[in-house]
């Protein structure tokens, strides 16, 4: 009998914490899926939390969050939008660090973090700099136990919710030394005078020519370099391996795979080129419009004149169920 009362008090004490937890004006902290002192690799799929869900609990147990974002979307704010709103009220500092790289971020969405909920921006204006790809939260705890996420994921809706994206989740408990080498390495990028605070009352016009330079927005015509482009040495291997698989081993379906930043646009332009260029039809695909802009412009360049290359080649691309084709000339419709 004894142990039936014991049972019956803990059950009533169970349920006057949890009347607790939803009374009014108390905050309830969401947990991640993922227990805050363990990784793991998300992928979107159907059976597992998408890496959105995940971000939303995290940010509604931060003390401070950090994030490193080569495109920020509007609506992939929108999808945080309930927890960054509480972040702000309960005086949760928010950096944020991107670029305009590919034209890929919206103002309209860098505008939303500082003015709605009260982030720090800095940009980078992509020039001819090295390129900054990285995606990475880190949301860091008082108490201990800051987490983060690494991977292929921008703040965009696709990419949070269900687009084919990796990320791995690390842990200062159990990944300690790669959470210290993130916190250290976003503070150098932050103190970087390349990394310029963004105020849309002041740096909003600035924003949207770099985003509109780098998309190729605002112009009918491309302006090229005019030098001819050459392969760099590890592309020409690339190159070399490729005539061989034809020419030797009679293989004309041959894949090429290499690193983000290495050329793989430039390489396969350059084969389109020494294949017979304008003789022969192209099709391109990716999975962003800002991507396929970004190849109409290389296949122009080494193609040698961006105004009057008379080929009837076009760069396509599926996204969301619509297809783009971008002639790579004026006259190829």
């Amino acid at each position: 009998m004894v142990n039936q009362n014991q049972g019956e008090d803990a059950v009533v004490a169970l349920e006057q914490l949890l009347a607790v937890a939803v009374a009014p004006g108390v905050h309830r902290v969401v947990r991640p899926t993922v227990p805050l002192s363990e990784t793991a690799l998300l992928t979107n799929t159907p059976d597992e939390p998408s890496l959105g869900a995940e971000l939303n609990a995290e940010l509604a147990s931060a003390d401070r969050v950090d994030l490193l974002c080569a495109f920020v979307k509007f609506h992939g704010t929108r999808l945080l939008s309930e927890q960054l709103t509480a972040l702000r009220e309960r005086g949760v500092p928010l950096r944020v660090i991107t670029t305009t790289y590919l034209g890929g971020t919206e103002r309209r969405a860098i505008d939303e973090l500082v003015r709605r909920y009260g982030a720090e921006v800095r940009i980078r204006y992509e020039e001819q700099s090295t390129r900054l790809h990285a995606k990475a939260w880190l949301f860091r705890r008082d108490g201990g136990f800051d987490t983060g996420y690494v991977g292929s994921s921008n703040l965009s809706k696709s990419a949070l919710v269900d687009g084919l994206e990796w990320n791995v989740r690390i842990s200062s408990v159990a990944t300690p030394t790669l959470v210290r080498k993130f916190e250290a390495t976003f503070d150098t990028y932050w103190n970087n005078p390349e990394f310029r605070p963004y105020d849309p009352d002041r740096d909003a016009e600035l924003l949207d020519r770099a985003l509109g330079a780098q998309a190729g927005a605002g112009s009918s015509s491309l302006v090229l370099s005019g030098l001819e482009v050459r392969p760099r040495p590890h592309q020409e291997r690339i190159l070399e391996a490729l005539e061989a698989e034809r020419t030797v081993h009679d293989r004309h379906r041959n894949l090429v795979v290499a690193a983000t930043g290495t050329g793989k646009t430039v390489v396969a332009a350059l084969d389109y080129r020494g294949l017979g260029g304008s003789e022969k039809s192209l099709l391109f695909v990716a999975h962003r419009r800002e991507l396929l802009e970004q190849a109409q412009r290389t296949y122009r360049e080494v193609l040698g004149d961006g105004r009057s290359v008379s080929c009837s080649s076009v760069v396509s691309a599926l996204a969301g169920g619509s297809t783009y084709l971008l002639p790579f000339s004026r006259s190829a419709r």
